[in-house]
């Protein structure tokens, strides 16, 4: 029996690819920069600029990390505060610096080693064939957050456009789940179907 998985939207934290059973993921505190010219969903990946910050990474762009949620950040109304996401154009004034306490201050996973779940949007024409597809890469498609669960937006690419891994691409996929005691809860055949995946191309400084 087989079951229509929802869109989930984001990259989510599987496990430890070296450590499967270490049960928690790395978590690292980061600043981003004032005036931010995008939000931040939890589950979107995020690069590193040259002054240390961290920033949305584009669909192509090499990444470092996955947010997890916002440890602090300036409302509108001046009032310092935590969330699921970080939205557009948030201001403070004074250093991009942890040690500033008006900055603004991220939990991120750093993706080395990690292996994350996504969605695939669009459907394999069987569960050979979705395994076919293991080993091979795809970039990420950064479709808008939710403002309200402050969920991520992003996904795999289209099933299409999974090529060789001597290719530029974001993410690897290394296994298709099943899921349930019985059957298997996630139907390849459909869209929205999920993928566990490490970061093929992993962002040092720009």
């Amino acid at each position: 029996m087989s079951q229509i998985e929802p869109a989930k939207g984001g990259l989510r934290w599987v496990g430890n690819r070296a450590n499967p059973a270490l049960g928690t993921p790395p978590v690292e505190e980061r600043v981003v920069l004032t005036n931010n010219s995008n939000g931040i969903f939890a589950g979107d990946p995020v690069k590193e600029g040259t002054d240390g910050c961290m920033l949305q990474a584009a669909a192509g762009d090499a990444f470092s990390h996955v947010m997890v949620s916002v440890k602090r950040y300036r409302g509108s109304d001046g009032i310092l505060r935590p969330g699921a996401f970080l939205p557009a154009a948030t201001t403070y004034t004074g250093t991009a610096s942890k040690a500033n306490p008006l900055a603004t201050v991220i939990l991120v996973i750093p993706v080395d080693g990690q292996v994350f779940e996504t969605d695939v949007p669009t459907a394999a024409a069987t569960q050979t064939a979705a395994e076919a597809l293991i080993g091979q890469c795809v970039d990420v498609v950064v479709n808008a957050g939710s403002t309200i669960t402050g969920q991520s937006g992003v996904t795999a690419d289209t099933v299409a456009n999974f090529q060789n891994t001597t290719v530029s691409a974001q993410l690897r996929l290394r296994a298709v789940p099943e899921y349930g005691m019985s059957g298997r809860i996630n139907d390849v055949t459909q869209t929205y179907w999920k993928g566990h995946f490490t970061v093929h191309e992993i962002s040092t400084i720009l």
